[in-house]
Parts: structure tokens; sequence; C-alpha cells
């Protein structure tokens, strides 16, 4: 892939990613790169929320730069000139895969870490969970579904194995489930499950950015999305 453009965007609530947008844009135009909307690929300042927030609003291919804690950006604020250089040399795209959920017929915002469904009023709230060839009904603070990519976050806390980031699976992780009632289960990414919550206030979440109201006995389903997002590498 021969990258002629991109668009730079930071995250306007840190200091130093706005400071840097400045920079890193000088960098690309210096080596024929233009600057512009709608280039061959986004760069996302400021870590990896910021690239899970903006990959709602753009359909290119990702180049994070965050800090040392960052774990889906490529390059943090100390190296990004290098692995930035050779990406602008010769890169290839690694496609990771996404979950999507739809409650009561409207589909939500994609999820390249996890959907979590999370109790509201800090209780134990009651799901219940179907997938083909299992039906569930448990207590816990919530439940999470999380992608290969976001296994090594929220659900790994959570007690759930990291898996390969290209792997064709995804997790179901229950939080603090009450007397483990319901433990992690890995299913093929082609699995799609119905969940209720039967009991309690939840609130959705999508990759800790978007937030959704759960009503009682609103059947929310969980699928794998039809978008994969494209992460640069070097080549």
């Amino acid at each position: 892939m021969k990258i002629r453009s991109a668009v730079v965007v930071q995250n306007p609530k840190k200091q130093r990613a706005v400071r840097l947008k400045s920079e890193v844009e000088s960098f690309l135009e210096q080596r024929g790169v233009k600057v512009k909307q709608g280039g061959d690929i986004l760069i996302t300042i400021g870590g990896d929320g910021t690239m899970l927030y903006n990959k709602k609003k753009y359909s290119q291919p990702i180049f994070g730069i965050g800090s040392d804690r960052s774990v889906i950006c490529q390059s943090n604020f100390k190296n990004w000139r290098n692995v930035l250089s050779k990406i602008l040399r010769a890169c290839r795209i690694e496609r990771r895969s996404m979950l999507q959920c739809r409650i009561s017929g409207k589909t939500h915002e994609d999820a390249l870490n996890e959907i979590c469904i999370l109790s509201r009023d800090h209780r134990v709230i009651e799901i219940s969970l179907s997938f083909p060839g299992r039906r569930k009904i448990f207590r816990a603070d919530g439940v999470l579904f999380s992608t290969p990519t976001g296994s090594t976050a929220y659900a790994y806390s959570a007690g759930a194995p990291k898996l390969n980031p290209l792997a064709k699976k995804y997790e179901i992780v229950p939080v603090a489930s009450y007397m483990r009632e319901f433990k992690p289960v890995v299913v093929p990414d082609s699995t799609e499950c119905e969940v209720k919550v039967l009991v309690g206030n939840a609130d959705l979440m999508i990759d800790g950015q978007f937030i959704h109201h759960v009503k009682l006995n609103s059947k929310i389903k969980v699928f794998k999305s039809g978008r994969k997002l494209g992460l640069l590498k070097p080549a």
C-alpha cells in the first residue's frame, strides 16, 4: 500500500496529544504525504481510547500514537517517528474483527474491544443468556462480549483467557458472577447470542466510549460485525 495522504486526529483533552498533532503533520508533509480530510490513512494521537472513539467516524486503516500503557496503538509518544517511517516506506493492513449488538431492532456501534452489559446501580443483576447449544440464567455485576483484540483488556481482568488477535472467536465473560454461576466461554465468531436483563438496572457500554440504557427484558443480540478494522503494520 502506497500512502499518499493522511488525516490526523488528536484527543482534545490531552495537551500532549494536542501539541504533537502539528509535529506529526509536519513529519508527514516533509515526506510527501498530504494532510487532508479523507486521506488514505487515519492517524490518531492520544491512546487506545482515542482510536476506539474515532473508529466510528472513519473507515481508513489506522495508525495510533499513545502512551507506554497503550496496547492497541502501534507506537507511543517516544518511538512514533521510527515506527511511522517504516510504515510510510512499506506497510500492510492487519484486519481485526469486531462485534455488534442490536437492541429492539436498532444496531449500535461496532466494538473493537468489547460490548459490556453492566449494572447501573452497583447491585447484582439477573441475566438470561442464550446461544446455540446453551441457555443460562445467572446473577452478576454484568457480562461482556470480547473480541480477540479486547481479550487482553477487560476480559482478561475478569478471568478470561488471552486470544490470538486474529482468532476467529470471541469470548463471553461474566463480571463478578455470583457464586461463579457462569464462567468465561470462548465461542466461534459465527455465534449469535441473545441477552436479556431480567432483574436490575443496566447499561450497555461499547469499547468504554458509547453508553446505551438497557430496558428490562429487551432482547439484545450480539454478533460478529460485517466490518473489520484495519491496523497499519510495517511490511
